[in-house]
Formats: structure tokens, sequence, C-alpha cells
């Protein structure tokens, strides 16, 4: 299997990232993936989610939060990007050296993924990305200067990995994963407020390389591509 980065420029999240930079005035760049949704889901909501403070404290004489207390996420939109956004839920999974937790590993990494892409907050997503990834570095760099360079902001929603093949995890704990991205669509904003870039969103093919290691998955590489008609 071929997990080069080089065909990353020939697909549709390329395009989506390349033009968000150039519109609001940055340098060119890599691809970039994308995950969660616009709005919370059920499961986002919820205290597993990690946005809640309602949960009690352990130790003796804990009290339990007010959860009033706890800001209210908002979502990304033509006024501005979100706030308070929740972090998608870490599946366990992702702890177990098995195709079920590499395939949840993948999936997270997008939820991640998109995490990053309407907050601006790169935590999760690096922790999931093996320290020789490329598109992971790209996407993080570019999201930086998306975010704290032009001002701008993404609003998307959910993407999907459906019809994986997994490869038989190696004695090295490496496994590959061919799949489908349903892309969602996706509109970017500048600093002013002005869209710059409405993507339709598209099914992309694209192929995962994972490892095993120190008792859980990481992504090492994800190439997409290109389109039979491209």
């Amino acid at each position: 299997m071929n997990t080069s980065s080089g065909g990353l420029s020939a697909v549709g999240l390329a395009v989506v990232l390349v033009l968000s930079v150039s519109s609001c005035g940055g340098e060119d760049a890599g691809a970039e993936p994308d995950g969660t949704s616009d709005e919370p889901s059920a499961g986002e909501t919820a205290p597993e989610g990690g946005s809640s403070g309602s949960e009690e404290p352990s130790g003796e004489g804990g009290a339990a939060e007010d959860p009033e207390s706890s800001p209210t996420p908002v979502p990304a939109s033509s006024d501005g990007p979100a706030e308070n956004w929740p972090e998608p839920e870490i599946p366990e999974e992702i702890y177990e050296e098995t195709e079920e937790g590499a395939l949840a590993a993948l999936r997270y990494w997008f939820d991640s993924a998109t995490y990053l892409q309407l907050t601006g907050d790169p935590e999760p997503f690096e922790a999931m990305s093996g320290p020789d990834c490329v598109i992971c570095t790209r996407t993080t760099e570019q999201f930086d200067e998306v975010y704290n360079v032009e001002n701008a902001w993404h609003v998307t929603e959910n993407d999907a990995v459906s019809d994986p093949l997994t490869s038989t995890i190696t004695t090295e704990g490496d496994i590959d994963i061919l799949f489908t991205l349903s892309e969602s669509a996706t509109q970017v904003y500048d600093s002013s407020g002005d869209q710059v870039l409405d993507h339709p969103g598209d099914d992309l093919e694209a192929e995962a390389s994972l490892s095993f290691g120190d008792g859980s998955w990481l992504i090492e590489e994800v190439a997409f591509f290109p389109s039979e008609d491209g």
C-alpha cells in the first residue's frame, strides 16, 4: 500500500484548506482532514465527552459542580468560530491492539481534526498523530495560520469513514486501512466575517497507516487518491 503524501494536493480536502489560506492572504500548503460536527452530538454533550463540569470531584468533601457554571458550547457559524467546544471523546478501543481498535483510532483522528478545524486547538489531534506524519504536521501548521495569523475560521459538520478494508496487523504492530471518507460541506470566513470559500464536500478514497505502541494506536500517515474523473 502506498501512503506517500505526494497525492494529497489532488483531493478535495487539500482544495478546502489551500483556498481558505490563500483567500485570507496565507501561503499555500498541503492537505487537511475533517472530522466532527459544528453542533454537539448527543455523545459530545454528555459528561463522558469531556465538555461537562457536572461530575463530582473525587476525594473527601467534594461537591458536584453547578452545571450552569460550565460554559455553553457555541457552534461555528457565519458569526464567528466555535466557542467552548467540547473535545471529542476518546474511544477505549484505541488502547487495544486489534483491527477494531485501529478503526476507532482512525475515526477519532478525523474527529480531532475537525475539532482542530473548528477551534484551532491542536492538542487532541497531535496526541493521535505520529511524529513523522506529514499530513498531521501540515494540518496543524495550516490551522495555526488560519486561526492565529489570519484570524479566519471554518464551519463544517461530521465526516464519515466507511467501507474500511484493513490489512493484517504485523508483528511490529502496524496496520494499513483503505477506506472512503465522506467529506462534509465546509464554509470559510475571513477576519472581516466575509465568506471566502463554500466547499460542497465529496467522497474521497483514502489510505491510512497506523502503528500500535506505548499502549495505543497512532496515525502514521494518511493519503487521498485522485478521483477517476480528475
